[in-house]
């Protein structure tokens, strides 16, 4: 793929309509790459049509979500209903990859490689591969991905990086403050960053998704360290869907923004507009400033010391919250608490202490199993201090979490974050 600027439709496959559109856009238009669905109904028909498009980047539009896998449902069981179909969205999927990760991570890996396996028999080298409601972000989804991509040489695999700020600066509308955009950018930046996969591709387009015209692009800044940029668009001629309803299941196909985004593919002056090695807002610019220094100049043990001081500080504050503003007694204020920050511990410690690259789910429920542990700890402890010693609830708290530090230090050290180190 040499294009700097990548215009990619995604649902190819998908319905007459967006078949027809991604036929338009290349021909007429600025479209130079398409992910394909390998199991829709369409997709044979798409795969004729890439035939008279030489210079189109194909890629595989991983499904999990919707209609027909390619294995028999037997085979996936966590993946597929009664019916034989797709069954879980977005949020099922994450929730099935925490509490069952290991079979979970066995049938997403076997239907993505059937899903690859079925373009090569289409006759397709695939360029990229991403996902159908980037539900391969979720981390566990993602490192199943990434394996493949490395398995069957695919060049690329989209990572959400874009940079929010950048985005607003360049655009008037401010409409993903109102339908979910907003939202959804910082889920899927959260996952990006906990992946930890950099990728010299910028995505532009997150904040917009599905709602993509040429205001759009009256600039759009590339920060520096990119050498391309993607821009993910939904193109379709809804009027030729509008024939065939019976095939379409996501009623999103036949919205006039599918339209608008195949207009906005026709206008070729928007291929201008693009501005690479663009600088990050000053605020930006300041934090990899400062987290350069930090993982520079401040050695490890002290990184704890610092980090564990902001989380012990934080920890602190939410118990003295609950239990002397909202009055709860001080064993429930100990227990929300926990719920509360113990997730920010743990991603601070993760990346801003020991750096690990290990496998995020695992090191989770690991330190998940630390703070269990500290907890009960701490629940015996603060019964002690307080029923027995007659210390103040606040004063108590305060003594169990200076010695817990030094504890908390070693157990990430050698057991959460232990692969890393080894």
């Amino acid at each position: 793929m040499t294009n700097k600027v990548i215009f990619n439709a995604d649902d190819f496959g998908i319905s007459k309509g967006v078949n027809a559109a991604i036929k338009k856009a290349y021909d007429e238009g600025i479209l130079n790459a398409a992910s394909l669905m390998v199991a829709q109904k369409y997709a044979k028909e798409a795969v004729e049509l890439s035939k008279n498009m030489e210079d189109l980047d194909l890629g595989l539009h991983v499904n999990l979500t919707n209609e027909y896998p390619i294995l028999p449902a037997n085979e996936i069981p966590l993946l597929t209903g009664k019916d034989g179909k797709f069954k879980n969205g977005f949020v099922k999927l994450l929730i099935l990859s925490i509490f069952k990760s290991k079979e979970l991570r066995r049938e997403v890996r076997a239907e993505t490689e059937a899903q690859i396996l079925r373009a090569e028999e289409m006759g397709l080298k695939l360029s990229h591969i991403d996902s159908h409601r980037h539900v391969h972000m979720i981390p566990l989804i993602f490192k199943v991905m990434l394996e493949l991509k490395e398995k069957y040489h695919i060049s690329r695999i989209r990572v959400i990086n874009e940079c929010a700020l950048l985005s607003a600066k360049t655009n008037k509308s401010k409409s993903y403050l109102f339908d979910g955009g907003l939202i959804k950018y910082f889920l899927l930046r959260f996952f990006a960053v906990l992946n930890g996969y950099k990728s010299n591709t910028y995505f532009y387009t997150m904040l917009y998704t599905c709602k993509l015209s040429s205001e759009h692009f009256q600039k759009v800044l590339i920060p520096y360290g990119y050498d391309r940029v993607e821009v993910m668009i939904h193109p379709s001629i809804t009027e030729i869907d509008q024939n065939h309803k019976e095939d379409i299941f996501d009623q999103n196909v036949l919205s006039p923004w599918r339209d608008a985004e195949l207009k906005t593919l026709l206008d070729k002056s928007i291929l201008q507009n693009f501005e690479f090695e663009a600088k990050y807002p000053y605020l930006y610019e300041l934090y990899f400033k400062i987290e350069r220094l930090w993982f520079k100049l401040v050695p490890e043990k002290l990184r704890f010391l610092l980090v564990g001081g902001f989380n012990t500080v934080f920890a602190y504050g939410v118990f003295a919250l609950l239990l002397e503003v909202i009055k709860l007694p001080y064993m429930l204020s100990l227990i929300v608490q926990y719920f509360i920050t113990v997730n920010v511990s743990i991603a601070t410690m993760r990346y801003y202490v020991f750096q690990s690259k290990g496998d995020i789910i695992k090191e989770f429920i690991k330190a998940w199993g630390v703070y269990a542990g500290l907890f009960c700890f701490n629940f015996v402890g603060l019964s002690f201090l307080v029923e027995i010693c007659g210390i103040d609830p606040l004063w108590a708290q305060g003594i169990y979490l200076v010695f817990s530090t030094i504890v908390t230090y070693l157990l990430h050290k050698y057991f959460s974050f232990y692969k890393k180190i080894k």
